[in-house]
């Protein structure tokens, strides 16, 4: 399911964006809510920073995948100035995050 994850990202977040940081977030979450596989709309949270997306699997797995889709929003030209952060959870973790990762 990671790699279908990672492909998808891949494939749908090749937009060209050289925009501030809020609207990196906005086009990361499109990206994510486009692949199908989250468990709720990804939400973008100005306040604190963060992209927030839900998704039915392990914190290992999670680990791996925040990993390769800051990897891939960097490469794509997300910029986030080192001021935000990609919380992903899952449905069981009672509004507790399974992976944090810094997005450049």
């Amino acid at each position: 399911m990671i790699k279908k994850l990672v492909v998808c990202v891949f494939g749908l977040a090749a937009l060209s964006v050289n925009a501030d940081t809020v609207e990196s977030a906005f086009n990361l979450c499109a990206a994510l809510d486009s692949t199908g596989v989250l468990s709720q709309e990804c939400e973008v949270d100005g306040g604190e920073s963060t992209v927030k997306a839900t998704l039915d699997m392990s914190s290992s797995e999670a680990r791996k995948l925040c990993a390769g889709t800051v990897e891939l929003a960097r490469q794509n030209g997300m910029y986030f100035n080192g001021e935000w952060k990609l919380k992903l959870y899952s449905p069981y973790s009672n509004g507790n995050s399974i992976a944090v990762c810094k997005l450049d």
